[in-house]
């Protein structure tokens, strides 16, 4: 069960690696969003707020199997972004930070790192919706993202419980937060997930 969804949570973090997924254009009508710009777009929503912490729980559908996990959100304007994946009673099996248009991508169970910069040019899109918005000042922001990739068939919805604005964020927020790490380059991921999805060491 862990090392399954282990793989599916990863399967969302690969789809913005170019060609790791057929490309399918968006049908009309539907509010789109590149894959290269998925994080840049989160963080835009949030720019309303100095800094954001909240506990999230993420309901991940994969092919008709449906998966939860949870940990916590953190933003600070005005690009940077960690959310951290576990399952329930269980270790982190999957971390992001985005910061200053850097995405890196922790494996803690492997000691990995994937880092890199999001590429533009693939015709993959994520339908997003950003849902239940909060006020604040000077402006609002969302406590539900939720997004459809039809191409890997792939859904999703991240919802925030008690989000607390504008205070400070631990020192290091954004950083691994250990030493040690094996740092690949983020094109790498794809090869890697591969190999778990196949039972590879």
């Amino acid at each position: 069960m862990k090392l399954r969804a282990y793989a599916l949570i990863m399967v969302m973090l690969c789809a913005v690696v170019p060609g790791c997924a057929p490309q399918k254009m968006p049908q009309e009508g539907e509010e789109t969003v590149p894959l290269a710009q998925v994080f840049a777009e989160i963080t835009r929503q949030y720019q309303g707020v100095d800094s954001l912490q909240a506990q999230a729980s993420l309901k991940l559908e994969v092919q008709g199997e449906y998966y939860v996990l949870q940990g916590p959100f953190l933003y600070e304007n005005p690009d940077s972004l960690r959310m951290r994946f576990a399952v329930s009673l269980g270790p982190t099996v999957g971390e992001i930070i985005y910061t200053n248009g850097l995405l890196q991508v922790l494996v803690p169970s492997e000691g990995k790192l994937y880092q890199g910069r999001l590429q533009e040019g693939s015709s993959l899109f994520l339908t997003m919706r950003f849902q239940d918005y909060q006020e604040a000042t000077p402006g609002r922001f969302p406590t539900s993202i939720s997004g459809d990739l039809e191409a890997i068939g792939l859904r999703f919805e991240l919802r925030m419980k008690e989000p607390r604005i504008n205070l400070p964020l631990p020192p290091g927020a954004f950083a691994p937060g250990q030493t040690g790490w094996k740092i690949y380059p983020l094109a790498d991921l794809k090869e890697f997930l591969a190999g778990k999805m196949e039972g590879r060491p």
